[in-house]
């Protein structure tokens, strides 16, 4: 996975596999849409209800692919994510916005990486 930004676009750009699992190739998300950003040790914010649509969760191994909550679309890419109904994700990227698709994006990506993308936002 490659986070590329501009001025104005942030794109998650998936390669591989990650197109595979998630049945995407990229999301792109314009500044002026992103509400918060954050790098997360430990991520376990879920609502009631969750229906992948579509992508893959293997308990385990990955979550990834569009997951439709009471709140909105989120869009999951996250390796080796722990439980079953109420999955609990280590060292991920929070991106929230105020798009309908999607709400929220969280990613499994190194701290430096995040840092990077956190360096942009503040820019102005």
């Amino acid at each position: 996975m490659k986070i590329l930004t501009n001025k104005n676009m942030l794109r998650i750009q998936l390669e591989g596999q990650e197109q595979i699992w998630s049945l995407k190739s990229h999301i792109d998300i314009p500044k002026k849409n992103i509400l918060y950003t954050e790098w997360c040790e430990y991520f376990d914010d879920w609502h009631k209800y969750e229906l992948r649509l579509p992508g893959t969760y293997a308990p385990g191994l990955i979550a990834a692919g569009s997951f439709w909550t009471e709140q909105g679309w989120d869009f999951i890419y996250v390796t080796f994510p722990k439980g079953f109904t109420n999955p609990v994700f280590k060292n991920v990227f929070l991106i929230e916005t105020d798009l309908k698709k999607y709400r929220r994006i969280i990613l499994s990506l190194a701290h430096t990486d995040a840092q990077s993308v956190l360096t942009w936002m503040n820019r102005r």
